[in-house]
């Protein structure tokens, strides 16, 4: 069965009107490299020439075969004129550079994901959301960049990157076809969602503020990969729509991770739900406790 990943790369809308993060555009560049060693790619971006030419001569001097680059403007996602007024008209809250939580989020492009997947539907096709700067050391230990066994490497991470930054992204040990293959032995038929027991959202808060009755049961998932079945994708991605309307009627904004959670716990009978203790990793040797679960190891470890 053919399968095929998606992303976007969209790193210089920092600030209004879009709220995008800063300092993105060589970190996702780079790991995008990294990530399209697993198999076939999409990656939409904006049109405009800071954005599109770059990606295409990065392809072009890296032969990054796997890669597909296409062309959305982020002014013309449907969601734009209602974020924008709640986000200005609730200043206090959705455009408070105190309120790191949410202001730092750009919710328009992070909601983008759920209509790129259905953009990208084939029937019998095994279909993924990948963040494109997934591929970087906070989320995965050294032992899976093969640069990281040159003896040079930790020279270069703090001394001279100049020619050398793409290897710090480099985690090629996870992501390969190989690792692909044994995520999608491991999604069978469904969605396959990574989630944790407790969330960086607030989840308890949008319940009661929307009013919606269902509870999470402590399944949050993470919005940095999910997919599987296409057909139930585009079933998926439909619901994420439908509550964002529903967000968005109530004068709200919210994470992709709230929705993801809300739709988990609505349909639960879709999903192939794995679980993780934390984002670190045995790098981080003063934080990562031996024997939790990290999320690296959903794509270093085999599957179960």
């Amino acid at each position: 069965m053919r399968t095929k990943l998606v992303t976007s790369y969209y790193p210089f809308h920092s600030g209004e009107p879009y709220w995008g993060q800063v300092n993105r555009d060589r970190w996702y560049k780079y790991s995008l490299a990294a990530i399209s060693e697993m198999g076939e790619i999409v990656c939409y971006t904006d049109v405009e020439d800071k954005r599109y030419s770059q990606l295409i001569q990065y392809k072009e001097d890296n032969n990054l075969d796997n890669l597909t680059i296409k062309t959305y403007s982020i002014k013309d996602n449907p969601y734009q004129d209602r974020v924008y007024k709640i986000r200005t008209e609730k200043g206090s809250i959705y455009n408070n550079p105190e309120s790191i939580g949410y202001y730092t989020r750009p919710t328009v492009i992070y909601w983008m994901k759920f209509l790129f997947l259905n953009m990208e539907y084939e029937p019998d096709t095994q279909l993924y959301w990948i963040d494109s700067g997934l591929s970087h050391s906070g989320l995965f230990p050294s032992s899976a960049n093969s640069y990281s066994i040159e003896p040079e490497f930790k020279t270069f991470f703090n001394n001279n990157l100049v020619g050398n930054e793409y290897k710090l992204y480099h985690y090629d040990k996870a992501f390969t076809p190989e690792v692909l293959e044994s995520i999608n032995n491991y999604a069978e038929d469904k969605i396959v969602n990574l989630y944790r027991t407790y969330s960086d959202d607030n989840p308890s808060e949008f319940k009661i503020k929307l009013g919606f009755s269902d509870n999470f049961n402590r399944i949050y998932p993470v919005a940095g990969f999910f997919g599987g079945k296409s057909d139930l994708i585009v079933e998926y991605t439909n619901v994420c729509k439908n509550f964002i309307e529903e967000v968005l009627d109530r004068n709200e904004i919210c994470s992709e991770q709230v929705i993801m959670g809300y739709v988990n716990a609505t349909n639960r009978e879709w999903f192939k739900n794995w679980k993780f203790d934390t984002f670190y990793h045995e790098d981080w040797v003063n934080l990562f406790i031996p024997g939790q679960i990290s999320f690296s190891h959903f794509f270093l470890k085999p599957l179960l």
